[in-house]
């Protein structure tokens, strides 16, 4: 938690947002090559050099928490925040996060075929 805010503290930046590709973490081969292809994605659309696209983990300030507007819901949020941080040229920063993938991690949280309805809100709402 400390590592997310400081920067904000500082005044460093807008947004943080973790990554799990800046330190060693054991990304699933799928879940990891699904994430490569979203972090290209968003280079093209948004501009961002980002090594993480869609990492829940994320800090905000005042001034971006006031001025950013979610239209999606669901894990598409993710990309509207990517979106918003583009289009309002906020300062960000990634921060390496350490994530764990035990079996119940990997059973409860989200399947990889939501990646697709996730494109699909992005393109169509």
């Amino acid at each position: 938690m400390r590592r997310l805010c400081a920067p904000i503290e500082k005044d460093e930046c807008d947004i943080v947002l973790g990554s799990r590709f800046l330190t060693k973490n054991s990304v699933p081969f799928l879940r990891r090559l699904l994430l490569k292809g979203a972090i290209l994605l968003t280079r093209a659309i948004t501009g961002l050099d980002l090594t993480d696209a869609h990492n829940g983990f994320r800090a905000l300030s005042r001034k971006a928490a006031e001025k950013i507007v979610i239209r999606q819901d669901r894990m598409a949020h993710a990309s509207d925040i990517l979106h918003e941080i583009a289009r309002l040229k906020l300062r960000y920063r990634e921060v390496p996060v350490a994530v764990k993938y035990t079996a119940y991690s990997r059973k409860k949280g989200q399947k990889l075929s939501g990646a697709g309805r996730i494109l699909f809100d992005i393109i169509f709402k």
